[in-house]
């Protein structure tokens, strides 16, 4: 008898208990529907004087669940059912739940909110900021609720909120960046994705799986050389606090020779993670030799051997630099496009190169040449449709302008030696000697003037066309010397191919007819031929000054068009000015 009273007690207990816990769960509800309703759709929703980002999406995303709350929970303390991280248990004083009994309900976050703040708490290693994401309030609301403090139906309303809210942002910054390439980019011309992301569905569809972690990754980049990069970025914030001191030498140092300085490169070297057996002898030997010319591979420098300044500039680079190189080509992965053609070609105008792709196999990699300071090759996306064999050119006006008139006022042995023409706006061909040319000067020049097909040919012997509207387009070219400059910027816009026989071999190879005999004799001759593509490509012309290679090697290049500032100073903008997000939540 006395066991059936003591059970009827417990059950009674635990009635009062389940009732409280409704009236609770009612009282949040209406608090969350109360605070969505409650902010004009012109202005931002404000939790203690903290900007929200979320002014369209987070009112859905509460409407559709009713108000539900998504993060708050009715539940055993998570010290029982262990759903808080290390780090959050290790902060929170025993003698608060070491007697706790483990029937008794309270307010938790759940698995899912704890994996949210443990992702938001490494966001730099998105070269994102943690502090964006309304993470000191989220921490001091939570700490506020492991300590047993007592929390108002608005504090567990503000936690749930302030999560979501972080979750759209994160989402948001992840999928499309944080920066609007539009304004920051530097001719940043690329297709953006598809806006409609529904973010709302996306924070369900994550509650639901109890991957939280998972589901914001899959909004990442899906490039593999993004997730590298992910995995170097946190390499050089941990060299971030180490010393580095400048290695200076007075005169270029060749293999073979004896230096004090050199067992400072070989230790610099060490800290970048290029394997070195001894770090103190003072001779330029093999092993050093090696690895030395790794290094400069991978800084883009001549693999020359030498330590001379730009080596050791190189060298001098601090971790700061290069974590900012590799923020900012991150947020530049977040630009590209979802999606390519299973075969595409990808140019980094910062590297001058070029690579065929096929799945994930590089099928060709060349050098080529792109547009100087004053002609900068622009950034975005086109489908390659067709090439012509043996072309024509019609010099560009600023060309034309620049360097055609003022030859040709010097008299028609210009036109002679160049293999070019005077046309008519309506394609006819006047003489030199029909025109007037005491009338004509730079600005004033009724004509065109068009080079015939042939070695001497500024398009050389093919050009690949992927209709754009800045008139930009890959083509051969007969100064084949300019391929071994270092610095590859140079012509007007468009983009020189080091091997084009090559690269159209590869784009015709499903196309019978056109053998790579019939692709020589196309190019030998004197008059134009237009080929369509039976398969059309993607083409993607991208700036990135910090990459990973197929072989997972960090990348740097010199930021040749002064593109990488304006970045990162959008990047580090001021967590509290940041009340604008580049696609509108």
């Amino acid at each position: 008898m006395e066991q059936h009273k003591k059970m009827r007690l417990r059950l009674f207990i635990l009635f009062i208990l389940w009732a409280t816990f409704e009236s609770m769960a009612g009282e949040l509800k209406g608090s969350v529907r109360d605070f969505i309703g409650s902010s004009p759709s012109v202005s931002h929703y404000e939790i203690d004087g903290e900007n929200l980002y979320s002014r369209n999406v987070l009112p859905m995303f509460y409407l559709n669940r009713m108000f539900t709350p998504a993060w708050i929970k009715r539940d055993t303390p998570f010290w029982i059912n262990r759903e808080a991280p290390a780090w959050t248990k290790e902060k929170t004083p025993v003698w608060l739940y070491q007697d706790v009994p483990a029937w008794e309900p309270r307010n938790v976050v759940g698995k899912n909110g704890y994996e949210l703040l443990d992702y938001v708490r490494l966001a730099d290693q998105h070269g994102l900021h943690p502090t964006e994401f309304h993470l000191t309030l989220i921490e001091n609301y939570i700490g506020k609720m492991v300590s047993w403090k007592p929390m108002e139906p608005e504090e567990l309303r503000n936690l749930d909120i302030l999560l979501t809210d972080a979750f759209m942002l994160l989402g948001s910054q992840l999928y499309f960046g944080k920066v609007d390439p539009a304004k920051e980019g530097g001719d940043w011309k690329m297709e953006l994705k598809d806006p409609e992301l529904r973010l709302d569905l996306k924070l369900e569809e994550a509650l639901a799986s109890g991957d939280l972690a998972g589901s914001l990754d899959q909004l990442a980049p899906r490039y593999q050389a993004y997730w590298l990069m992910k995995k170097q970025l946190a390499f050089f914030l941990g060299l971030n606090e180490q010393s580095w001191p400048v290695i200076s030498a007075e005169s270029t140092m060749r293999p073979g020779d004896s230096n004090p300085m050199v067992p400072k490169i070989r230790e610099r070297l060490v800290k970048l993670r290029y394997p070195l057996s001894d770090t103190v002898s003072m001779t330029y030997d093999d092993e050093l030799e090696i690895q030395l010319m790794v290094f400069q591979n991978d800084w883009g420098l001549n693999s020359d051997s030498l330590i001379g300044k730009g080596t050791l500039d190189v060298l001098n680079s601090r971790p700061e630099k290069l974590i900012n190189k590799l923020k900012v080509n991150m947020e530049r992965f977040r630009w590209l496009p979802l999606q390519v053609t299973p075969k595409y070609i990808i140019v980094n105008i910062a590297n001058y190169t070029l690579d065929l792709i096929e799945g994930t196999d590089t099928l060709i990699s060349m050098r080529v040449v792109v547009g100087k300071d004053y002609g900068k090759t622009p950034v975005f996306n086109e489908r390659m449709t067709y090439l012509v064999f043996s072309p024509t050119w019609t010099v560009p006006p600023t060309i034309l302008r620049n360097e055609v008139i003022p030859a040709l006022l010097k008299g028609p042995g210009y036109l002679k030696r160049k293999h070019m023409k005077i046309l008519k706006m309506d394609g006819s061909e006047i003489a030199y000697s029909k025109i007037n040319w005491s009338k004509i000067s730079r600005n004033r020049f009724p004509y065109m003037v068009r080079q015939d097909p042939g070695p001497l040919n500024s398009l050389g012997r093919v050009k690949f066309i992927f209709p754009n509207t800045y008139n930009v387009y890959i083509h051969d070219t007969p100064s084949k010397g300019s391929f071994a400059d270092n610095n590859r910027a140079l012509s007007s816009g468009c983009i020189r191919a080091e091997k084009p026989y090559d690269l159209a071999v590869l784009l015709l190879d499903d196309m019978p007819e056109w053998s790579p005999d019939e692709i020589l004799t196309a190019m030998a001759q004197t008059r134009e031929q237009k080929v369509v593509l039976k398969t059309p490509v993607d083409v993607v012309l991208v700036y990135l000054t910090a990459w990973t290679d197929g072989n997972s090697r960090v990348q740097f290049r010199k930021d040749v068009y002064n593109r990488d500032g304006n970045v990162l100073k959008a990047l580090n903008r001021n967590p509290g000015e940041a009340t604008e997000v580049f696609i509108p939540l």
